[in-house]
């Protein structure tokens, strides 16, 4: 799942617990829950999303954690928020 990256427009903002993404050419914000931040997160250091949500809730099963990291990547890149990139693993582009 690894191998989408964050796109450089977006600026991303917390405050008392809550997150949203800035696509700073529209204007546009795209809320984030907390997995979603941690899927966020993880795009910005080059990790893999859903590994980022089993360090998180090891108890959800793994099909369940790459599902919503998909829907969510899905999401992202509909957005303009995120593309494909460079992927250790193989999966550039993959979703």
């Amino acid at each position: 799942m690894a191998g989408f990256e964050p796109a450089d427009e977006v600026i991303l903002h917390e405050q008392e617990g809550e997150a949203f993404l800035l696509h700073v050419p529209t204007g546009r914000y795209f809320g984030l829950n907390e997995a979603g931040l941690v899927v966020w997160k993880a795009l910005q250091d080059g990790q893999d999303p859903a590994e980022a949500l089993a360090r998180r809730w090891p108890d959800v099963p793994d099909e369940d954690r790459r599902a919503d990291a998909n829907s969510l990547l899905e999401a992202l890149v509909g957005a303009g928020l995120a593309h494909a990139g460079g992927s250790p693993s193989g999966t550039a582009g993959r979703l």
